[in-house]
């Protein structure tokens, strides 16, 4: 089972304090098996604000054990952070890792990976969500295929998705999602778009819950 970790920083002191003991615990995650991806969220400015992780666990219990032993946590840092299971749809493995600031990779000859995550919620209206849903999966897998999508799925309970872009600027990615059939058609109620920075991430974890073909 997947749960995203979407995370709000409070005290920036705090967080540089824990930044080393949490990156450790990260590593650690990832080499177990219960981190599939992570790094932090950055805003328009520039600065990072929070992070999202994407755990693996058997149980929103074993995921919110993840959390809660988090160095950030322990030391009190974070203003908020919301614990979710997703199901994970479409997935670009070469773009993720590509994209992990962890690896130093880059060779310099060509300009980095940059994502962003559209973390969003939907309206209650289940009959709009079910009419709309062949048209935003299509397009999610036209985004795919043309290397624009890096994740996408929605979580568990059906009530939002996360939908991770890749992009040279930030309007070039929040036109994807503007232009998707769930936005366009008044689906999504909300959404967070925020810069992604990968630093870290297990392949081996990131695999789909649906067939390519569903």
């Amino acid at each position: 089972m997947k749960f995203i970790n979407f995370v709000k920083y409070g005290d920036l002191d705090r967080i540089a304090a824990a930044r080393k003991a949490h990156f450790a615990y990260a590593d650690g995650l990832r080499a177990r098996g219960e981190l599939a991806i992570g790094g932090p969220l950055v805003d328009e400015q520039g600065r990072r604000i929070g992070l999202l992780f994407i755990y693996e666990a058997v149980s929103r219990e074993a995921a919110l054990a993840l959390v809660q032993e988090d160095p950030f946590t322990l030391a009190n840092a974070l203003r908020s952070y919301e614990l979710i299971e997703w199901r994970l749809r479409g997935v670009n493995l070469d773009l993720l890792v590509k994209a992990n600031r962890s690896a130093d990779q880059s060779d310099g000859s060509s300009p980095p990976v940059r994502l962003f995550a559209g973390y969003t919620k939907y309206r209650v209206d289940q009959s709009r969500l079910a009419a709309v849903r062949p048209a935003h999966w299509k397009y999610d897998q036209a985004l795919e295929g043309a290397g624009k999508m890096a994740l996408a799925g929605p979580f568990a309970d059906d009530e939002g998705g996360l939908f991770v872009y890749n992009a040279a600027r930030r309007e070039e990615a929040l036109s994807y999602l503007k232009q998707d059939p769930f936005a366009v058609e008044g689906v999504f109620a909300s959404y967070e778009f925020l810069e992604w920075i990968i630093e870290g991430v297990n392949p081996a974890l990131l695999t789909r819950d649906f067939s390519s073909s569903s």
